[in-house]
């Protein structure tokens, strides 16, 4: 799972959602109207910029490891079908995080969702990442676990199957690697053009742990922070954007 920023659609687009919208006036509406609308030439503007916002591989915005084919509705139709239509309630996800999270939406006592969006929230503000097993768990707050890292986890356990968790230790092991290389060279500005390859080709969103989140602290990168601070900023800067 990792953040990204969601952009906007052109406004015949969310003229078109606003249309169904007004059809959608009950569960059964709403689940009948998307069906249309998912089968029409009409959505594609909507699912372009789905794709777009998730990068060239199209990886699934959840578990960050398949491929995206589904528009998930973050609050489900089943919960709120007013939000059927909303632009800011879809994300592109693929079909095995969309089948297990289904109608799922646990809800805090205020009524808001534990699960966490990341269209809206950095996931790291309620994971962790253990870089030896590749494994997310959620924060420990004061006497407990943080309940969106627990509920986010507990819906979408694929996120952490063994073939999501292999293919987050391969992105750690890359990032070593081209750290050791770094700090090993005489070309230190090639090598470190390596580096800023593999955060833009980070799809996990691995580089953020490692630039802003307790990944910093790691014996490689404090070295590598105070070998060549004028390349760690831009480590950062990097993360920041990707």
């Amino acid at each position: 799972m990792r953040r990204i920023e969601r952009g906007a659609i052109p406004l015949q687009a969310r003229q078109e959602l606003y249309k169904r919208e007004r059809v959608a006036t009950s569960q059964e509406k709403a689940r009948e109207e998307w069906t249309k609308y998912r089968r029409s030439v009409k959505s594609k503007v909507v699912v372009d910029a789905l794709k777009l916002a998730v990068g060239i591989r199209q990886r699934c915005l959840y578990c960050c490891d398949s491929r995206s084919a589904d528009v998930d509705h973050f609050i489900p139709i089943g919960i709120d079908f007013t939000k059927a239509f909303k632009w800011a309630n879809f994300i592109w996800v693929c079909p095995e995080c969309n089948r297990r999270k289904g109608k799922r939406f646990p809800l805090d006592p205020t009524g808001a969702p534990l699960i966490i969006d990341p269209t809206r929230v950095d996931p790291w503000d309620h994971l962790i990442l253990d870089t030896a097993t590749g494994y997310l768990a959620p924060r420990f707050l004061d006497n407990d676990f943080d309940p969106r890292g627990e509920a986010t986890l507990d819906v979408l356990a694929c996120i952490n199957f063994e073939s999501v968790t292999e293919g987050r230790k391969r992105v750690i092991r890359r990032y070593y690697e081209a750290i050791d290389r770094l700090l090993d060279a005489s070309d230190s500005p090639t090598q470190f053009a390596g580096l800023a390859r593999e955060v833009r080709e980070d799809e996990y969103g691995v580089s953020a742990w490692f630039a802003l989140r307790e990944g910093a602290t790691e014996d490689k990168f404090l070295q590598l922070r105070e070998t060549y601070p004028h390349f760690w900023r831009t480590f950062v800067r990097l993360a920041l954007q990707n």
